[in-house]
């Protein structure tokens, strides 16, 4: 996961209208997000397709436990752990 660097990472949308080409360069090169501004809020989170694939696929796997701990309060035990297991290698 990434972290944020206030003075790296807030961009004012202003500022990315202006030099987008340079932080999409930069995002794609450091493989991290920058966030945009508007009026002194965050109005959107750009992340490079690493690490929009990094999280989605973190997302999957913790969709998956949930689902299987919702299981298992709902006395569900799964009795085949292999098949849990084939499906977060997938």
């Amino acid at each position: 996961m990434f972290s944020i660097r206030v003075e790296k990472d807030l961009i004012s949308l202003s500022d990315f209208r202006g030099s987008y080409k340079k932080y999409i360069t930069r995002i794609a090169e450091e493989q991290n997000s920058i966030i945009l501004t508007q009026n002194g809020r965050a109005a959107a989170v750009l992340v490079s397709p690493v690490e929009y694939d990094l999280l989605a696929q973190k997302n999957e796997i913790l969709n998956l436990i949930a689902s299987r701990l919702q299981d298992i309060s709902n006395n569900k035990f799964v009795v085949n752990d292999e098949e849990m297991w084939k499906e977060l290698e997938s």
